[in-house]
């Protein structure tokens, strides 16, 4: 059928809004790296100035290590908690919950300098990295339930370009000559603020999830409405039909626990 393989604008904005998460993560994963000896220096001159004498090199890369660290270790917590968001909000509704974290954690790293509290800057790492890890699951999911099958490998690889666009776009702005400098190195941290806002604008324009209307709250007609939407076509039959074929699938198979996974015997 061609309607298989057609993009709708509906679609356009469905998967456009989405990939900006992984935007994100990209761009939280890059940012930390090039404003390193500026950030150092603000950790050197908060410490003197609350303890009158220079940070130790050993505290300063403990410190620094942490800074860096901790956005992966929010990020597990956010991987790990993506099933209990999903399947009660749905998954556009857990991306725009999603970004209160991005906000909170550009507030704390973008005034962090201002506050002279190189712990807001940490705790502006670990909130970032749980939404992003958050959005690693998020986005793929829903990119991939609003996409026709003759499209969702070719969509599928939009949240591989956008962490990977996320990092380009971190790289750049942290050169010296942009926002890696002494004074703009807050805004540089900050900026995670903007693509927030956009996909907060964006997605409330999109549908939620078919599959999740059809198999989680069991809403074929609002679930038959947005894959007319999203297809451009009023036939959308086949792709209700193989929806309804995996959650027969679903059923039939034994839910496994995260824990459950690493006590299975190989």
């Amino acid at each position: 059928m061609a309607s298989e393989g057609k993009i709708t604008i509906q679609l356009m904005l469905a998967v456009g809004g989405a990939v900006l998460g992984s935007l994100q993560f990209g761009y939280n994963t890059g940012v930390i790296n090039a404003p390193q000896k500026v950030i150092e220096e603000f950790y050197n001159q908060t410490w003197l100035s609350r303890y009158e004498k220079y940070i130790t090199p050993g505290t300063l890369v403990t410190l620094w290590s942490l800074s860096v660290s901790i956005f992966s270790v929010g990020g597990m917590l956010g991987s790990f908690s993506v099933g209990l968001f999903v399947n009660r909000f749905g998954r556009r509704n857990s991306m725009l919950m999603s970004n209160s974290l991005a906000f909170l954690a550009a507030i704390l790293m973008g005034f962090s300098k201002m506050a002279g509290s190189f712990e807001m800057l940490i705790l502006g790492r670990f909130i970032v990295g749980i939404y992003s890890g958050l959005s690693t699951g998020f986005v793929p999911m829903y990119v991939g339930e609003v996409s026709p099958t003759a499209l969702r490998g070719a969509l599928g690889t939009l949240h591989q370009l956008g962490v990977v666009v996320g990092i380009l776009i971190a790289q750049i702005f942290g050169i010296d000559l942009i926002m890696g400098t002494e004074s703009l190195w807050p805004l540089l941290l900050g900026f995670t603020f903007i693509p927030s806002l956009i996909q907060c604008i964006l997605l409330p324009f999109a549908p939620e999830s078919p599959r999740f209307l059809l198999i989680n709250r069991n809403e074929e007609n609002k679930a038959k409405s947005v894959l007319k939407k999203l297809r451009g076509t009023t036939d959308v039959s086949r792709d209700l039909q193989e929806m309804k074929e995996e959650s027969r699938q679903m059923l039939q198979e034994k839910k496994v626990t995260i824990l459950e996974l690493f006590l299975l015997p190989s």
